[in-house]
């Protein structure tokens, strides 16, 4: 599966699980159409003010909703080829993101690993 598929499937995960579906809808409908990437960046500051306001109020699982989130746009920005791309260890941290949000609103971790690393069949 490419990267942005693994995306999708985990936001797909969070559906309906996660805290603001306002932003998660906008991420995963941008996550589905690659010609709107471009605007990743954009969506990414929104979701950062929101992240930055989950962190001053304690909100343990909007900031792990939105850092999933933000890491997620960043690669789908960096894979438009920008100028001024985000950090290129973004990738690495879309498990990380994604396991810190399933603990945070109670979806079983290998649920997010079966997304990441499907059983082959032989």
């Amino acid at each position: 599966m490419s990267m942005e598929q693994d995306i999708i499937a985990l936001m797909r995960l969070f559906q309906g699980r996660v805290p603001d579906s306002e932003t998660h809808t906008v991420v995963l409908s941008l996550a589905s159409d690659s010609a709107t990437w471009p605007s990743a960046k954009a969506l990414f500051d929104e979701v950062r003010s929101r992240n930055l306001a989950a962190i001053l109020a304690r909100d343990t699982a909007r900031e792990c909703q939105y850092c999933f989130e933000e890491i997620c746009l960043k690669c789908l920005y960096n894979e438009t080829s920008p100028r001024c791309p985000f950090d290129s260890d973004s990738p690495h941290w879309i498990t990380k993101n994604a396991i810190a949000l399933a603990r945070s609103v109670g979806v079983p971790v290998q649920a997010v690993l079966d997304v990441i690393s499907p059983a082959t069949s032989s």
